[in-house]
Formats: structure tokens, C-alpha cells, sequence
């Protein structure tokens, strides 16, 4: 896996955010017998041109040698499935937070931190003389259970491919209840969010608050919501943009505080921050760019990453957003 850099003080940064908003995927695989019956079809077709060139013999030969290929091929495929026996063909949805398994009994979610490893496999057809991609078979590996589904064409999943291990690391960060990442909320066990959201209307109105961010003594408290000062807009913006891989991330409680402040020059920051593949991270910034006046076509919205949230941190966040 390799380390991203770019962060402060020459400290790892955190991978790219996912660059995929859904991705629907049917129960089923395949690719290993289209693979082998492909063998046998692109064999049978030289085999046909041997024989008009050169006769019966080379072409008997090659039938036979294609032949062998496609059955090694075949049993293969066999050998993995028999190998692969507890596979369970399901549909699924991958989003930016995790999968969503469409299982009998009740979906499931499997968060970043659950899944092992996601491969995707992939079939063409020629039309034309230019290949297109038939199908995506996308394989997902917990400790102890796999998972298979497909769907037509190609997935746009590379980023994830690259980039598992580090969103897992990055869903697992502790939330801050401050702009320096000094302290942590109690999730993801706990809620995080009625928490963020009390600690950041305390920072807003207080003393330390009001010096640091330039904001004019009880200007907050008296006449509700101001422009951001210039001083508070050039944190925030530092906080919102730092890259830095970090245990407690402050960036949630900076997007809370931007959207108390109605600070609408922050607007790209927080929106940055609505593909994150931290749930809890990434739904703050949806609420925070509600409460800017950012469209949901842009943002998105809460229900998209609910599964991935404690209800009492979705039901926290839902009546800020239209407070």
C-alpha cells in the first residue's frame, strides 16, 4: 500500500476521498467460464482459418491444442468455485462509507475497517474492432465470508482499489471536539454528533472562541448569525483543507462551527469533505453544506450515509441541518 505525503510537518496525509457515489451490483459472477468458453471459441475460430490455408492436418492440430486449453481453463474455474464454496452471491451497493449487502433476512452493512480486500474482474467484447467491457465481477472478502456480485459494463472503482486499507484507517479516526484535534469525542460507540454540535456553539460564544477566530465580543450572541471575520475565515479554511493522516480529526468540528457562522466563502471546503469515507465525517459536512444553502444535487443528502450512522447521531444531525 502506498504511503500518501502531504500532510503538515512533513507527517502522511490521508488518501484521495472516494471518487464513486454508488455503485449497484447484482447478485452473480461468471468470468472464469466466459474466460474458458472464450478460449475455446477464439480456438475454434483459428482452427477454421488453419484449415482454409493449410489444410487438415495443422488445423486437427491446433482444434486439439485449444481444446486442451478451454478443458484446463474449465476445470480451473471448477477447482476456485469448489475452493470458493462458501461465496455468497448477493446484490450490493458500494458506496463511499462501505458496502450495503441486500441480504434475506435484512441488508447489511460491512464498513471499511470489516472488508479485506475488493477485486474486480472484468470481461470485453470486440465490436468494430474496438473492445468494449461486457461485465465487472466484483469480489469482496471479509476475515471469514466472500462475497460476489457483478454488473454490466465497467465499475469505477479504482480508487478503491488503491486506496482500501487507507480508508479504513481514516473510518476508524476519532471526531474532535475542537479545532485541534486535542479532544476526542466517545464515537464511534457513542455518539458523536449531539456532542460536536453543543461543543462547537460553546466554542463559537466563548472567549478563546471569539479571540481566535477575530469574532467582535458578543456579536454572536446578540444579533444570531454573522459573516465570518477574515481571521475566522482563514482558520476554518486552514483546518478544512489540512490533508494530515490524524487519530482525532478536527475537520467536522471547523465544518460545524463554518455553518454556525454562516461562513458561505467555506462552502467548497465542506462540500470537500461530503465524500469522505468517514460516515460521521462526511455527514457533518452534508448538514453543515444544508445549513450554508448548498443544493442537495451537490451535497447530497443525510439518508445516503444513515446506514452507516447510530440513529442518534442521524436524528442529531437531521434537526441541525434544518434548524
Amino acid at each position: 500500500m502506498k504511503q500518501h505525503h502531504g500532510g503538515s510537518r512533513g507527517e502522511p496525509s490521508l488518501a484521495p476521498a472516494p471518487d464513486f457515489r454508488y455503485v449497484g451490483l447484482a447478485p452473480g459472477g461468471g468470468v472464469g467460464l466466459c474466460l474458458a468458453g472464450g478460449v475455446a471459441v477464439a480456438g475454434a475460430s483459428a482452427a477454421a482459418g488453419l484449415y482454409a490455408a493449410f489444410g487438415l492436418r495443422p488445423a486437427l492440430a491446433f482444434a486439439v491444442l485449444a481444446s486442451a486449453g478451454a478443458a484446463a481453463s474449465i476445470r480451473a474455474v471448477f477447482s476456485r468455485r469448489s475452493r470458493r464454496s462458501s461465496s455468497s452471491r448477493v446484490a450490493m451497493a458500494i458506496v463511499p462509507w462501505g458496502i450495503l449487502l441486500e441480504e434475506e433476512e435484512q441488508p447489511r452493512v460491512l464498513r471499511w475497517a470489516a472488508v479485506r480486500s475488493v477485486r474486480v474482474e472484468m470481461t470485453y467484447a470486440r465490436d468494430q474492432a474496438s473492445d468494449s467491457t461486457r461485465f465487472s465481477v466484483v469480489t469482496v472478502d471479509t476475515d471469514h465470508e466472500r462475497f460476489v456480485a457483478r454488473a454490466a459494463g465497467a465499475v469505477p472503482l479504482d480508487r478503491l482499489l488503491v486506496h482500501l486499507e487507507a480508508y479504513a484507517r481514516e473510518s476508524a479516526h476519532a471526531i474532535s471536539l475542537d479545532l485541534d484535534g486535542a479532544r476526542a469525542g466517545d464515537g464511534p460507540i457513542e455518539p458523536d454528533c449531539e456532542p460536536l454540535l453543543h461543543a462547537a456553539r460553546v466554542y463559537v460564544g466563548s472567549a478563546p472562541g471569539s479571540i481566535r477566530l477575530g469574532l467582535e465580543g458578543g456579536g454572536y450572541r446578540g444579533s444570531g448569525v454573522h459573516a465570518a471575520s477574515p481571521v475566522a475565515l482563514a482558520e476554518l479554511r486552514r483546518v478544512l483543507r489540512d490533508r494530515t493522516e490524524r487519530p482525532v480529526d478536527p475537520r467536522p468540528f471547523a465544518a460545524v462551527v463554518a455553518a454556525e457562522l454562516g461562513a458561505r466563502d467555506l462552502t467548497e471546503e465542506v462540500i470537500a469533505l461530503v465524500q469522505s469515507p468517514h460516515p460521521v465525517v462526511a455527514a457533518v459536512a452534508k448538514a453543515a453544506a444544508c445549513r450554508l444553502g448548498v443544493a442537495t444535487a451537490r451535497a447530497g443528502t443525510l439518508d445516503e450515509v444513515a446506514p452507516f450512522l447510530l440513529d442518534e447521531d442521524r436524528r442529531a444531525l437531521e434537526a441541525w441541518a434544518s434548524s
